[in-house]
């Protein structure tokens, strides 16, 4: 469930520039993917898992189990308000660290004099979160390019020293020094203006489809067991993790349709064909948030492995000005009434027919013969190959994926099925159609896997 952790993270003094270039970026991932955004699954998961990895440098005697808990409590208690713009995520995770480090010197018994203790106000953490998003980008951009303030200096005609003071905050450059280091960083001038300062960098952390170089299908996984109850349903949580096919990345998707990138984590991971060419566990890579991230978007230059002082080639993405990225409407709540199921099929689909879209179809609609473009995939439990049958229309379709939510909502021989019972109440009937999308855009096709359930035995 949690970030890896480094070597240096059993000392307990080991704190330098590669812990303050993690919690850089991880605020910088927090502030972007967080920031007006509704506190909903998708970015709590994200949330718990940037503050995690700052957490593992700054608490290093806690347990793996005591961090991730402190992190998911965190991050399950969130509202709306705390994560308005920049400065209220920024102000959410000083609180949250402040909180944290109380019970940390407590429960170590250490005390101010003590090596071990962590200060609530001189620790370096504290100055790093003031940072505004102006001296995040700066910092992430030098450290990405692997200049130090000296050469950058020197490129630009200024001292080390006039670095500092702007990656630290202490002063802002002027609009021809702006230009300047755009054109040394190698990023259109955009995204270094002035009216950007107290921006977070939102587009690098949101996405319709993945960034990489080849965007292809992406595989579908759980978050794993260990991980909190983050959704309403198993189904919702077996299906959360979606792997790109292309690079690996691993990404969550908001109500709105966003793809978040995920931080490493101990999710499986896929063990598909296309997966395979990554060379290696995807959960357990040399990628973290101490260096470029997310995969998608950063490769290093030259084909030089990863590592924390290797230049990386600034994505297409940021040599083209900052878009505005577009407001896309959180998928509606609506309160379902409770459905009828101690009846036979046909009073069930009657009674239900007036609020539940699958029950209306399914009130005399005609059987169509099966054969077609619209594509039914049905899997009866997580791990096992999909089922396939085609349809020559979409009402077609969504018949045969009801027929299958109302015949299988309660098992004969056994309790109520509670997977079952969540797609018929509140997930499919808003979802399935949507679904296809999220599969395969360019086709008509649509997925109810991992949603309607099938014993293995009735296949």
């Amino acid at each position: 469930m949690g970030l890896r952790r480094g070597q240096e993270g059993a000392e307990l003094s080991g704190w330098g520039k590669r812990q303050d270039r993690l919690v850089v970026r991880a605020v910088d991932v927090l502030s972007g993917v967080l920031s007006g955004t509704r506190a909903e699954p998708s970015r709590r998961v994200i949330a718990s898992r940037a503050l995690l990895a700052i957490e593992q440098w700054l608490f290093p005697m806690h347990e793996e189990l005591v961090l991730a808990e402190n992190a998911d409590a965190a991050a399950q208690k969130a509202t709306d308000e705390q994560w308005v713009d920049d400065a209220a995520v920024r102000q959410w995770v000083t609180e949250m660290l402040a909180e944290h480090a109380s019970s940390y010197n407590e429960h170590h018994d250490v005390w101010e004099d003590d090596q071990e203790y962590v200060d609530r106000t001189d620790h370096p953490v504290w100055g790093l979160l003031e940072l505004s998003p102006f001296s995040r980008r700066l910092r992430l951009l030098q450290g990405a390019t692997a200049k130090t303030a000296v050469s950058l200096g020197s490129d630009l005609g200024v001292g080390a020293h006039q670095i500092g003071h702007w990656v630290t905050g202490r002063s802002r450059p002027g609009e021809r020094d702006r230009e300047a280091l755009a054109r040394i960083l190698g990023v259109h001038p955009a995204w270094l203006h002035a009216s950007r300062d107290e921006q977070p960098d939102v587009q690098l952390y949101r996405f319709q489809y993945c960034p990489c170089e080849q965007p292809s299908t992406t595989t579908r996984l759980g978050m794993g067991r260990e991980e909190p109850s983050w959704y309403d349903s198993p189904a919702e949580q077996d299906a959360a993790v979606q792997w790109c096919d292309g690079c690996g990345q691993s990404w969550l998707k908001d109500s709105a349709g966003w793809l978040l990138p995920l931080p490493p984590g101990e999710e499986p991971t896929p063990s598909g064909a296309r997966l395979s060419d990554v060379g290696h566990s995807v959960a357990h890579s040399s990628m973290s948030l101490d260096e470029v991230w997310p995969r998608a978007l950063w490769q290093p230059s030259g084909g030089k492995k990863g590592h924390a002082r290797t230049a990386y080639r600034i994505p297409d993405l940021l040599t083209q000005e900052p878009q505005v990225l577009p407001v896309r409407p959180a998928a509606a709540h609506v309160s379902v009434p409770e459905p009828v199921w101690e009846a036979r099929a046909e009073d069930r689909v009657a009674a239900n027919a007036e609020w539940c879209r699958m029950c209306r179809s399914l009130v005399g609609a005609p059987v169509t013969a099966v054969g077609g473009q619209w594509v039914l995939l049905h899997r009866s439990e997580p791990g096992r190959d999909l089922s396939t049958w085609t349809y020559p229309a979409e009402k077609d379709a969504l018949h045969a994926g009801a027929h299958l939510a109302m015949t299988y909502l309660q098992l004969d021989d056994g309790p109520l099925d509670r997977v079952a019972l969540d797609l018929f109440t509140g997930q499919a009937h808003t979802q399935v159609i949507a679904r296809f999308l999220e599969l395969h855009p360019e086709t008509c096709q649509f997925e109810i896997a991992e949603l309607v359930p099938k014993r293995a035995d009735q296949f």
